[in-house]
């Protein structure tokens, strides 16, 4: 296959949720499992690849104790634990063996914890010993996973408005952030240090690259750009110019990633069920896929490289407002 298409080949259809999906994510170590979170309040853990592929794939775990649309989800790198969050105001903490309960709840046993819903979370520290939430209520919140202290570890506050989305470099003591305020915020949690760079529109979603060098941000002016880290410059915006490839996001938080070891761009769209890709290097459209036949919204779409079912292939993922996600592998 052209390394700068789309893997087009169905892997795998998930139907277990009975509402939109808001987050996606693989396990860490080779991608043979993912959790997808949804408005029904659910964590489910499925295999990326079918059992049996003449029957539906059912949940291995689902995971209930959320009260509220559960928004964004982080795995461990040793894949034993995960974190969801959601309208709950607190951080779920959960042992991925366990789907009774959670192992603990950030932010619901204090006075310190968010006031509003939580939008995004992520692992972050030395060898994932905290957690990053990022809130509606403009602030992104760090939690000690070692210490049974029930207040956060710190408060960043910076954030205008409500903070969309977080990344963590591979270093593990960066933290970025972005807002709906248009900002995109590295904070230096070791020298204590942010830097800001302004985006023209609200953030709606981060990737980074593995280097750490770049990072993908998507807003609300309808454009994704790659931007330089080091110096705050913008290296690509998909679409390019004079790109009619329909791609639509003015209301709706879309999250787009890279993919094919960097060397592509994905994101769903508000216009048409379809997930477009558009090439790093050139910023060319690689075509578009529909992923939701009845055309509902994708909003969020996850890569993950190296899958034991495709090689060195790799998969992708995508789901939205259907309350379906679909996955896709090289051919």
């Amino acid at each position: 296959m052209n390394e700068s298409q789309i893997p087009t080949t169905l892997v795998n259809t998930l139907r277990s949720h009975t509402a939109p999906v808001n987050a996606i994510t693989f396990s860490s170590l080779g991608g043979t499992y993912i959790l997808t979170g949804s408005s029904d309040r659910q964590v489910h853990l499925s295999r990326v690849e079918p059992v049996n592929p003449d029957k539906p794939s059912v949940p291995i775990q689902k995971y209930a104790a959320h009260g509220y649309a559960v928004l964004d989800i982080s795995v461990a790198q040793d894949n034993q634990t995960f974190a969801s969050v959601g309208g709950d105001r607190s951080v779920f903490f959960w042992d991925v063996q366990n789907a009774t309960g959670t192992l603990r709840r950030f932010g619901s046993n204090t006075s310190e914890g968010h006031t509003s819903r939580i939008t995004c979370v992520t692992f972050a520290g030395d060898s994932d010993s905290v957690l990053a939430s990022g809130s509606d209520d403009r602030s992104v919140r760090l939690w000690d996973l070692k210490s049974r202290d029930v207040k956060p570890l710190m408060v960043l506050e910076e954030a205008k408005d409500g903070v969309s989305a977080l990344a963590v470099p591979g270093n593990g003591y960066e933290i970025v952030a972005g807002s709906v305020d248009g900002r995109v915020r590295s904070y230096d949690v070791r020298m204590g240090r942010v830097t800001v760079d302004v985006m023209p529109g609200p953030v709606t979603s981060l990737d980074i690259t593995r280097d750490a060098k770049a990072v993908l941000v998507g807003c609300l002016d309808e454009k994704l750009r790659v931007m330089d880290r080091t110096d705050g410059t913008c290296l690509r915006t998909f679409p390019a110019e004079g790109d009619v490839a329909g791609y639509k996001n003015e209301s709706l938080r879309l999250k787009s990633c890279f993919a094919r070891n960097e060397g592509l761009v994905l994101s769903g769209s508000e216009l048409d069920g379809k997930v477009r890709g558009w090439d790093v290097i050139t910023g060319k459209s690689v075509g578009g896929m529909v992923v939701s036949e009845s055309g509902k919204v994708i909003s969020v779409v996850k890569w993950r490289e190296g899958s034991k079912v495709y090689g060195t292939q790799g998969l992708w993922a995508a789901g939205g407002a259907e309350g379906v996600v679909k996955i896709y592998g090289g051919s």
